[in-house]
């Protein structure tokens, strides 16, 4: 595993983790959810048009016990994603911790995608004034202390570059025996991109976490960048959905600011409700299982899946197209 940088994250003193524990512990004992069954996860994300659309997905699922949000840089700034993750998480989940991760690749200078999805990351909707509070400004210690409170192994669902995640492994390599296994809206399976020629965006921004990440070994779906464009929504379909909505209104305003020529005009390409939906409607996907190579060279985060029936990953391709569809609809407005 390569040496992990420092992130732009600040220094957390003991008494402050200690403070989020207590605070953590406190807000599981409210929930009540021991023995509940729901699948415990730790949400990492880059908000992000999609990554708003798949947060409402996981927030309205009685399956999910979400136990902590964290930011990445990726689609835009660290500053960005973290006030659009705070903003979502509180307003739409109430009590689950939000914390401050990493603004920075590991070893490369950022990018960003604020050409796509505008240039606070979510169209051109304005965040309210709000009095939402930030739980953790290190994402990554927060996200070891609830690896570590917890009974049983976390999922992660990753929803933008992996250097959280790598940075993870790195502190605490014990971490890696915390997880249960990783949903990632990351690679493609063949090579080819959307950012360049040859790397998939959330790769191509930081391929040596995403190289250190499939090498701990760690049990990893993919999502693959051809299932956003494979799943795509008509924006008209969102909005006629969520009509009267609050979300829905917000999302009109998400609509006009966001610009992806790969959906096609009208259209939203849901690359990071796939990595939420196979967790939630396993039966709509093919669990293709694979090796997975990631390129740090010549063309960085160029990435091959490549079946293999002894293979230690899965990708997933889509079964149930229609099914998909209307669950996705469903999930973002729950009765």
């Amino acid at each position: 595993m390569p040496k992990i940088g420092k992130c732009n994250v600040s220094v957390v003193s003991k008494a402050k983790k200690s403070e989020f524990v207590d605070r953590l512990n406190a807000v599981y004992r409210s929930r009540n959810k021991c023995g509940s069954g729901r699948i415990p996860v730790i949400i990492d994300t880059d908000p992000g048009v999609d990554d708003a659309l798949a947060l409402k997905m996981a927030f309205g699922s009685p399956r999910l016990d979400i136990r902590f949000v964290c930011s990445v840089a990726g689609n835009v700034s660290i500053g960005l994603t973290t006030a659009n993750a705070l903003y979502l998480t509180k307003r739409y989940c109430g009590d689950v911790p939000v914390g401050r991760g990493s603004g920075s690749p590991l070893s490369r200078q950022a990018t960003d995608a604020s050409s796509v999805h505008g240039a606070s990351g979510i169209g051109d909707y304005v965040i309210p004034p709000h009095s939402y509070r930030l739980d953790s400004d290190d994402g990554v210690e927060s996200m070891y202390a609830v690896l570590r409170a917890s009974d049983e192994p976390v999922t992660l669902v990753t929803l933008g570059p992996l250097t959280n995640i790598a940075t993870l492994l790195s502190r605490h390599p014990d971490a890696k025996g915390l997880i249960e296994r990783i949903y990632a809206m990351i690679a493609s399976v063949d090579g080819t991109g959307n950012i360049t020629e040859y790397a998939e965006f959330n790769a191509y921004c930081d391929p040596e976490a995403l190289d250190a990440v499939v090498r701990s070994g760690i049990g990893i779906v993919f999502a693959p960048m051809h299932l956003g464009r494979d799943a795509k929504l008509a924006q008209k379909d969102i909005l006629a959905r969520g009509k009267g909505t609050e979300f829905g209104d917000m999302l009109s305003q998400v609509f006009r600011g966001y610009k992806d020529d790969a959906a096609g005009e009208g259209y939203v390409a849901m690359y990071d409700a796939n990595a939420i939906e196979a967790l939630l409607h396993p039966e709509l996907y093919d669990f293709v299982r694979c090796t997975a190579e990631v390129d740090v060279g010549e063309h960085p985060g160029r990435t091959f899946l490549r079946p293999d029936a002894n293979g230690g990953f899965c990708y997933l391709e889509i079964k149930d197209g229609p099914g998909l569809e209307k669950a996705m609809l469903d999930d973002l407005y729950p009765n």
